[in-house]
């Protein structure tokens, strides 16, 4: 298929985007993606997150195919089996002032360092979105007939992300999702709100082009 494309097409490689929707979990300390006839007797029922990586890193030796980006709306905490759901515990107004500021040192980001979860971690050559942390949940859009992820993925990649370029970029798409998302639904489940991460070993990468 991606020969007979790219043949069409007159060029000599092509960058692939998938997107998957769906429902995930842990068994047997591993991520794993649940088909529809999963049962919890038959481990090979159910598809290993790692085993996806794999076979999108053997697609990738192929020379005709480029950057390879992954777009997970899923989370692994389906009510059918074991959950790992942590909630946020506010801070009250007092203890937040007790606080100190620490200085920052000059040249500093302003971007708060993420902890990334090494048991959905993608090989470096691979770009993942995730609608959730390991630890959450993802919810469905009362506005739309998609996730809320999904709903602002979209709106991101019809050019809300864009900074004015209209190149819109890995890091542009994850900050503009992320940030969306979160407010969204700390707005509708407080304690329990969704954070989309990304892993990328480009973020300045240019996903696309507007028109």
């Amino acid at each position: 298929k991606i020969i007979s494309l790219l043949e069409y097409s007159e060029k000599e490689s092509m960058d692939l985007m998938l997107y998957y929707s769906g429902e995930g979990t842990t068994y047997k300390k591993e991520k794993v993606l649940i088909p529809y006839d999963a049962d919890s007797n038959k481990e090979h029922t159910f598809f290993p997150i790692s085993k996806i990586y794999e076979n999108l890193a053997r697609l990738q030796k192929m020379k005709q195919v480029g950057e390879i980006t992954l777009f997970m709306d899923v989370d692994f905490n389906n009510k059918s089996f074991e959950q790992n759901i942590a909630q946020v515990v506010e801070e009250d107004d007092k203890k937040k002032k007790k606080k100190k500021k620490k200085k920052k040192k000059k040249g500093a980001s302003d971007t708060e360092t993420v902890v990334l979860p090494k048991e959905i971690e993608p090989p470096s050559s691979i770009t993942a979105f995730y609608a959730s942390d390991i630890n959450q949940l993802s919810y469905d859009s009362k506005e739309s007939s998609n996730s809320i992820f999904t709903y602002y993925l979209l709106q991101g990649l019809k050019g809300d992300a864009d900074n004015g370029d209209k190149e819109i970029t890995i890091s542009e798409l994850h900050d503009f999702v992320q940030k969306n998302v979160k407010s969204r639904t700390t707005e509708l489940y407080k304690n329990l709100p969704q954070t989309p991460i990304l892993y990328s070993s480009n973020p300045n990468r240019v996903l696309y082009r507007l028109p």
